[in-house]
């Protein structure tokens, strides 16, 4: 019998700082997410068979998530991308080209663990490739939900590359700088709910989240809108807020929390992670609820 599962397929890579390196890629930080809030979570990636490879691996393995659906490139190398800080206030960044992820396969995964994705979770970043975008659009071709997480990283945001993942989007969730490049609106929109809306309209979409930042979350669900304001942290550090956000509204609605609770814990979620060092920091559930009780 095949098992069904969720997907979160995309880049995994190496954030290279001038004085540091640390694991990053978006699906990445959301499969350790939904993985620690206990759902059955694939991540399909692709890691070259190198050092930076074996480093990214042994980094899976210590957060206790599979790399059995991580592929191995003789051909291509590890992700990474290179971050300037040389202007604290415009950091920058060049994200290496024809790397690994960019040659994820699916019929390979197909053959070798016969999985039904009832779920795919993925990004903008991972079709700018055409082997990758193939083997994304035929995942999401065969799943019943399909969530995206836009993310967008110029120059990789091609128009007609954009629309063709919202056309097979279930559920998309944005911030505000994208909802407003999607619907081709000016930032700040004045109406963040009738912008979702139009997005939605326009690509039939069940959910539309938009997160902004210190102002909370805009959640339509159903023809119906759920706003959560921000929880009040000392930002320490803001990187992986979104994935954070991401896992834990997913992980929530997937159990058929009501949406209103899920929008409040996500947030929650989101806030402990920009109070502490890395996109992935450890916390308990017992974390999350006295953050929720302390408002």
């Amino acid at each position: 019998m095949k098992r069904r599962s969720v997907i979160c397929f995309g880049e995994t890579l190496w954030d290279v700082f001038p004085d540091k390196r640390v694991p990053g890629g978006a699906p990445m930080n959301v499969a350790l997410r939904l993985r620690r809030f206990g759902v059955d979570v694939c991540f399909l990636s692709r890691v070259g068979k190198d050092v930076d490879g074996d480093g990214l691996l042994d980094y899976m393995q210590s957060q206790s998530l599979t790399t059995r659906y991580v592929q191995t490139d003789t051909a291509h190398p590890t992700g990474r991308v290179y971050v300037d800080t040389t202007d604290p206030n415009e950091v920058r960044y060049t994200i290496a080209e024809d790397v690994a992820w960019d040659h994820i396969n699916v019929e390979a995964f197909r053959q070798e663990h016969n999985i039904d994705p009832d779920v795919v979770i993925y990004g903008s970043l991972a079709a700018r490739h055409p082997v990758s975008r193939q083997s994304l659009v035929k995942l999401l071709d065969d799943a019943r939900l399909n969530i995206f997480d836009v993310n967008l990283r110029p120059p990789f945001d091609d128009p007609a590359t954009l629309q063709l993942l919202l056309e097979r989007a279930d559920w998309v969730k944005v911030n505000e700088h994208e909802l407003a490049y999607l619907t081709s609106t000016p930032f700040p929109a004045s109406d963040i709910r009738s912008t979702a809306m139009t997005l939605s309209d326009r690509f039939q979409l069940d959910a539309v989240c938009v997160t902004m930042g210190a102002n909370g979350v805009v959640l339509l669900d159903g023809g119906t809108f759920y706003q959560q304001p921000a929880f009040a942290v000392d930002v320490i550090d803001t990187v992986g807020c979104g994935d954070a956000f991401l896992g834990s509204w997913v992980a929530a609605m997937l159990s058929e929390q009501p949406p209103q609770a899920a929008l409040e814990r996500a947030a929650a979620v989101a806030a402990i992670v920009a109070g502490s060092e890395g996109a992935n920091p450890a916390f308990s559930d017992t974390d999350v609820a006295a953050l929720v009780g302390s408002r």
